[in-house]
């Protein structure tokens, strides 16, 4: 059998090569990372019970299919090396044809050492702020610096040297969605999530620039960063340093702890409602500790439960079930002496129960007083500030206008922080609206059965999300009078002294605060990517007996201490956080061998990392069960996720929970997801893990 010289050539290189990697892997090569980690886990594995980032795999098809694909594989690579040495032997003369140097030169320049990656931790620099004290107390909100044009701030962008002014063309032959899509993106930008972050720093911050997330620093919109030189990346600055530098607006600052307290306590002084934004992935770590304190039990609260869409449904009336366990974590604590008026459960980033958050604030707080938006960082308030502002509750005559929000100075500070004015609920115009959401309910509820329709009886890949459309009753045409004409075209920018504004009632955002509670300071920007979900969640079980431990990643890890009985373990994080299982005897040792690893995933970054990395702290609970289908309770762990705990009926166990500094170790009960352990599949052959299993498809409050 005759071969041509490209096919002797390309055999004979791929033989060298492996030849090659034998003989060059040696203790030497520890520096880069894959081979130091194929190294540890051949030493350790025994002591590795389970992982999921090993064996991710059997998660998804479980044990017999996932034997099946093995067995498959197996033969193909069988069969391809049969084939090979089916060939005929090289010709010698080959050997001393070909530079060995030329060949392996891709090989060569891949294993050059490539340099320790930096780190940054944007959570744990916060925005300065100097306080007067007297200043707080006045009611009256000083007038806007003139210093700073603000006039065409909706083009900011161009402001960048590297933006392609073409991307602001205009849009002639799109439907009035697209249009409404394409103003926003085109003035504020577009997030993408699967660029990867880069290795340059912010020149103002220090956080390191990426386009995935609008809330973590650092952040730049796809369009100013994508295809962008280091060299070019080194002259830019992120959006908030941007905003701060070029128009004093702060973006969703953070400030310190001391500095937010005095900060809310402008509040005090003025008729207002208080909008208070809870994360549910990270409760009660995302309530900041005794705020009554600061703005005392007569000021009315709306408790805004963000994130709903993240949290699986585990059966009927779920949602009803995560709003008493926000009310039981509250009512723990001072919070529990507040005028609560209204609890709402919703998602900010994709429009769930915003309608009807925004109906009961015209209903129950009408046109009273302004409203405040406060919270912890990263609980998603610039993301419903945004949502609210191109919905019913921002006034028609201030949208054009505004385009994204005016600017208004905090009370005795130099901040000056976003807000617009809110909508006048007249009768009219709550008739108006009741008619427009009961036509979308109607529409809906069509398109509803219409999908059904669709998938049944077909395998659904994706579970269903929580999704809503926020839309506007009023337009400037609706509103219009005799003299509105000629008010508004003495408008460019929007000024509160005008008279359609002076009587106007306002919508403030606030600066955020790092709750103690928290580990978001203690993680980079990389890391904060792995670490905070993006997707629903999808819960995974363990069938643990005593002497176990659960590692989640690098960032906790929950050990069963004592118990009369097995117990499962289901752990709810992000679906990029591994889940590892080992014996509690062997964990410590498990857990310093390979952290910085991929086994791992976070921390990550290299030795400076690790050298930083302040290490896990734990606390201990104890735990009664509730039979084996009803988790008995959660343990929370910080931003990091929680476990659900599931024992049978009367029998006791004992756990330890440990996160980085011993951060927000909580134990909840009731459990938020009560029945979630049903959602379990089949147990994997051989291992503690269950398989992923389904998540529950409706629900009904």
């Amino acid at each position: 059998m005759l071969y041509s010289m490209r096919n002797v050539w390309r055999l004979y290189r791929r033989r060298i090569s492996t030849r090659f990697n034998h003989s060059t892997a040696t203790e030497s090569d520890k520096p880069l990372q894959n081979k130091d980690f194929k190294h540890l886990l051949q030493q350790h594995k025994d002591k590795i019970v389970f992982s999921s980032y090993l064996e991710h795999e059997k998660l998804q098809l479980g044990y017999y299919k996932y034997y099946v694909k093995t067995i498959r594989k197996a033969k193909e690579v069988e069969s391809k090396e049969l084939h090979e040495r089916s060939l005929p032997p090289l010709p010698l003369s080959l050997k001393y044809y070909v530079d060995k140097e030329i060949v392996l030169d891709d090989q060569i320049v891949s294993e050059v050492q490539e340099p320790e990656k930096s780190f940054q931790l944007p959570f744990a620099k916060t925005t300065h702020v100097r306080i007067n004290e007297e200043d707080l107390k006045s009611q009256e909100q000083p007038r806007l610096d003139t210093e700073f044009d603000r006039s065409n701030i909706q083009k900011w962008m161009t402001n960048y040297e590297h933006f392609d002014d073409t991307k602001l063309a205009s849009t002639d032959e799109q439907s009035d969605d697209e249009v409404v899509e394409n103003e926003w993106c085109k003035h504020y930008g577009t997030p993408d999530s699967t660029v990867a972050v880069s290795q340059v720093p912010c020149g103002g911050c220090g956080a390191l620039l990426h386009c995935n997330d609008p809330a973590i620093p650092g952040y730049l919109p796809s369009e100013l960063f994508k295809d962008r030189e280091i060299e070019e990346l080194k002259s830019m600055e992120c959006q908030r340093c941007h905003f701060l530098q070029e128009y004093n607006i702060a973006l969703d600052v953070t400030v310190q702890p001391e500095e937010y307290e005095k900060l809310l306590k402008s509040i005090r002084h003025v008729k207002s409602l208080v909008m208070l934004m809870v994360d549910l992935v990270d409760f009660p770590c995302s309530i900041w500790p005794g705020i009554i304190d600061i703005i005392g039990t007569d000021r009315p609260i709306f408790i805004v439960a963000n994130k709903v869409d993240l949290l699986p449904g585990d059966s009927i009336g779920y949602l009803k079930r995560i709003k008493e366990s926000v009310l039981s974590e509250i009512n723990k604590t001072k919070l529990g002496e507040a005028n609560i008026k209204y609890v709402a459960l919703i998602s900010a980033k994709t429009g769930f129960g915003v309608e009807e958050l925004i109906s009961a604030m015209f209903k129950l707080w009408l046109y009273k007083g302004d409203v405040f938006l406060v919270g912890c960082t990263n609980v998603g308030k610039s993301s419903l500030f945004n949502a609210l502002l191109q919905s019913d509750y921002c006034k028609v005559h201030a949208v054009d206008i505004v385009k994204r929000a005016t600017v208004s100075r905090w009370p005795g500070t130099t901040l000056n922080l976003l807000k617009f004015p809110i909508n006048r609920p007249s009768g009219w115009k709550i008739r108006m609206r009741s008619n427009r959401l009961l036509t979308e309910a109607k529409l809906m509820k069509v398109e509803d059965d219409i999908r059904n329709d669709q998938i049944s009886g077909k395998k659904v890949i994706e579970p269903p999300s929580l999704i809503c459309h926020i839309g506007r009753t009023f337009s400037e045409h609706s509103v219009l009078d005799d003299n509105f004409a000629e008010k508004r075209q003495k408008l460019t920018t929007l000024d509160e002294k005008h008279e359609l504004f002076r009587k106007s009632k306002w919508f403030y955002d606030t600066p955020g605060v790092v709750h103690p509670d928290q580990v978001l300071s203690l993680l980079s920007t990389e890391e904060l990517l792995l670490t905070i979900p993006k997707k629903l969640i999808r819960p995974q079980t363990y069938y643990l007996h005593q002497g176990m431990t659960i590692l989640i990643g690098g960032l906790a890890r929950v050990d069963l201490l004592d118990c009369t009985e097995p117990c499962r373990f289901t752990t709810f994080c992000s679906e990029n956080l591994p889940v590892t299982v080992v014996n509690t005897e062997n964990a410590h040792e498990v857990y310093e061998t390979f952290i910085g690893t991929e086994l791992f995933a976070v921390p990550s970054g290299g030795q400076e990392r690790l050298r930083n990395w302040p290490g896990l702290k734990h606390k201990q609970y104890e735990f009664t069960g509730e039979g084996p289908k009803f988790c008995c309770g959660d343990i929370v762990l910080s931003s990091i996720g929680w476990v659900s705990v599931t024992v049978k009926k009367g029998s006791h166990c004992s756990i330890a929970a440990w996160t980085p500094e011993g951060r927000g170790i909580h134990k909840r009960h009731p459990s938020v997801l009560p029945y979630s352990i049903n959602l379990k599949g089949k147990r994997i052959l051989g291992t503690p893990a269950y398989m992923v299993g389904k998540v529950y498809e409706g629900d009904k409050l």
